[in-house]
């Protein structure tokens, strides 16, 4: 049986709207979901290829795939490449109507019945989709689609009707999946990371833990759900053996959504990599509840050089709103913290969430340039199914349209505007000037172009000053 696992264009209608420059600093990265599915099934003596569309050519991977003749296709998703996954799925099904279209990702997960009732695809997985797939292809290798709601974790339609089979539980050892099958996917060199995010090139990334236990409301945790998992230190050490060494990697973001939710775990990876003397620079995405002077110390010494907090908000009560498990004054420490570790910070801000006042959006503003912190994202709200905030604006009868607008790097439309702004154009207009008040200052370019040691980091530098420049 082969089996082709694709990852979506992302499109530039889709991704940036008319925000034209935003498209020069997009974080195109490997699909690291689609590597572990493949993983898996190589194990499991499965023919299946990747074609990442992200930064493959659009006639050459198509091509590739009609002349494959696979049974099985998968396609990844999303509420942002919907529509890309969607119209490429449409049209291979033209080429291959004999083809099983599977979906899996974060939009079907979130919405499993909307996204089916779109009539392209033959079968979603939701949720995590190593043990899902692998009982699918297995499934269709022996039955066809006979019997399918056998399988756990899947959407389908039978007879006219959309049938959801019994939930599948979340992976207990993460330890238990084989490496992602990176050699299926184009060299590192060919994918271009964001500026704010890297030193060194080129740059891999890794997840070495899966689920968050915290409530923030406009978080979508569908697909790994809330439960805290982790790879043990000596896992993660051997994979950050195999990127470097076979694979070419000098940087690494480590892309859980709390890297340091184990402290005594970091410690170990940290430890290990000094140990092994593994020499390449790295950055993480972590919270600020988890993190101690004497752990950002540690991650210093062992080559991380900067760590992205979701600081949200520059005020306490949107803090509060947004669920956040942290106050102001504890997002003040972790900076200081981090600065004094000898570490860059990143910091994401969410606005235009509800609730949100003209008052609370220059709070946040003021914050990020008083707290001197070294990047700031000043991410659009979008109201994106599975999480809390879409829940309650559902019930006070809001409707979305997903087709457009959707994505936090579309600078150009809204989904939807807080009641509590009074001037409307004022919320439209901020995000731009955010940035452009954050990044445009005399002394911030200066001191940023004082810190680049590699002409990567120049010409990614170089990049993302003049998207900010043009942003209109």
């Amino acid at each position: 049986m082969r089996i082709i696992l694709i990852n979506p264009p992302f499109e530039e209608k889709y991704s940036v709207g008319e925000s034209k420059s935003i498209k020069y600093v997009l974080n195109i990265i490997p699909p690291l979901g689609l590597a572990y599915l493949a993983a898996v099934l190589e194990k499991n003596k499965f023919k299946v290829k990747i074609i990442d569309f992200t930064v493959e050519p659009f006639t050459e991977g198509f091509n590739r795939i009609i002349s494959d003749k696979p049974q099985i296709i998968g396609l990844t998703s999303s509420i942002a490449n919907f529509q890309s996954a969607k119209f490429l799925a449409s049209k291979l099904k033209e080429k291959l109507p004999g083809s099983m279209f599977v979906l899996g990702g974060a939009h079907i997960s979130a919405v499993p019945f909307g996204a089916m009732q779109e009539g392209v695809f033959d079968i979603g997985v939701i949720a995590e989709g190593e043990e899902t797939f692998l009982e699918l292809a297995r499934h269709i290798k022996k039955n066809g689609v006979s019997g399918l709601s056998l399988v756990k974790g899947i959407i389908f339609m039978q007879d006219g009707k959309m049938v959801a089979t019994e939930k599948r539980r979340y992976l207990d050892n993460l330890d238990n999946i084989p490496y992602p099958a990176r050699n299926l996917l184009p060299s590192l060199s060919r994918y271009s990371p964001t500026p704010a995010s890297y030193k060194k090139l080129p740059l891999a990334v890794m997840i070495t833990s899966r689920g968050c236990p915290h409530s923030c409301t406009f978080c979508d945790r569908s697909v790994f759900g809330n439960v805290y998992r982790k790879r043990s230190a000596e896992n993660v050490l051997g994979e950050i053996e195999e990127v470097l060494y076979k694979y070419g990697a000098r940087e690494i973001r480590f892309f859980d959504d709390c890297f340091t939710m184990d402290n005594e775990r970091v410690f170990k990876i940290c430890r290990g990599i000094k140990r092994m003397k593994l020499k390449f620079t790295w950055t993480c995405l972590t919270t600020v509840g988890s993190v101690t002077p004497e752990l950002l110390k540690e991650m210093k010494s062992s080559g991380c050089w900067q760590v992205l907090y979701g600081l949200e908000s520059g005020d306490e009560k949107m803090l509060k709103r947004l669920k956040k498990s942290a106050t102001l004054d504890e997002n003040i420490n972790a900076v200081r913290w981090a600065k004094e570790a000898g570490l860059n910070v990143r910091a994401d801000f969410i606005v235009g969430t509800p609730g949100e006042t003209e008052e609370s959006l220059k709070k946040t503003l003021d914050f990020a340039i008083k707290m001197k912190v070294d990047y700031a994202h000043f991410n659009k709200f979008v109201p994106y199914p599975g999480t809390e905030m879409y829940k309650n604006l559902k019930e006070k009868g809001y409707e979305f349209d997903f087709t457009k607008n959707c994505s936090i790097t579309d600078h150009t439309g809204f989904l939807y505007v807080p009641e509590s702004i009074a001037d409307k154009n004022y919320y439209r207009s901020f995000i731009n000037h955010a940035h452009k008040r954050f990044y445009l200052r005399p002394g911030y370019i200066l001191k940023r172009f004082l810190s680049l040691r590699r002409f990567c980091e120049l010409k990614g530098q170089i990049n993302g000053l003049l998207s900010i420049i043009q942003l209109k």
